[in-house]
């Protein structure tokens, strides 16, 4: 039986602590938010009303998080791509990105077909069918899973990164 690799040699921690893995990851989410905070800045009042489709937010907050949260994903996602504050970052938007997997979760499992508002306009989806509405309500939680992903090995490669930083001091 051949000896075991030590996981300090192991081929998929290895990958997961490359810092080329974790630039891409960066770029990748970093730009997607950006993207998607674009449309939310420019108008509030269109995001007010995907936030309220949703009927999971209290009346009273949705205001403050069309306002807000928008905010977030742009700077958030500014700090990845030019490396500030990275970690925390990925912290955010990890934790972001499973709040939006469960809203839709919720909203998927009782029926209620929902305009995501992530990367367009609540107007532009208010003809589609249901059918439709649930079809992208789908292919936005397998981004939302595939997000959340990024975002841990972003976390994991940067924890690395660190600690092999000052082992190496």
């Amino acid at each position: 039986m051949p000896p075991r690799e030590s996981c300090k040699e192991c081929g998929f921690l290895r990958f997961l602590r490359n810092p080329w893995v974790t630039w891409v990851s960066s770029i990748i989410v970093g730009g997607v938010f950006l993207f998607a905070s674009y449309h939310k800045i420019a108008d509030p009042p269109d995001f007010v009303k995907s936030i309220h489709n949703y009927c999971i937010v209290p009346r009273d907050l949705v205001n403050l998080a069309a306002i807000y949260m928008p905010w977030f994903e742009a700077l958030a996602g500014l700090a990845l791509l030019v490396n500030l504050g990275r970690r925390g970052a990925a912290l955010g938007l990890g934790l972001l990105s499973l709040v939006f997997f469960f809203a839709l979760g919720y909203n998927l499992a009782r029926g209620h077909p929902t305009i995501c508002g992530c990367f367009g306009k609540f107007a532009d989806g208010v003809g589609w069918s249901d059918a439709i509405k649930f079809q992208k309500m789908r292919t936005e939680m397998l981004l939302d899973v595939a997000l959340v992903i990024l975002c841990a090995q972003i976390l994991i490669g940067t924890v690395f990164q660190r600690r092999d930083g000052e082992e190496g001091a």
